[in-house]
């Protein structure tokens, strides 16, 4: 059991030191995308920002990929 325990313990740390760079959708956007869209923030219903400000970030991060990989 403590090889299982250990091993658990440094995929929860490793995920809690690196996991935001896999899971957040601007982590390799430049600073003024991310400020762009906070400017839109202001017309979305507050309780909807996070969700809508997440959706706007993944989708220029996943076009800006799909737009930076090579064509065959």
């Amino acid at each position: 059991m403590g090889i299982f325990s250990d091993l658990d313990k440094k995929l929860t740390d490793n995920l809690y030191a690196h996991g935001n760079d896999l899971v957040d959708p601007a982590t390799d956007l430049p600073e003024s995308v991310e400020e762009r869209v906070e400017l839109l923030m202001p017309f979305v219903q507050p309780e909807a920002r996070e969700l809508v400000r997440s959706q706007i970030l993944g989708l220029i991060h996943e076009y800006r990929n799909e737009d930076s990989a090579p064509s065959s």
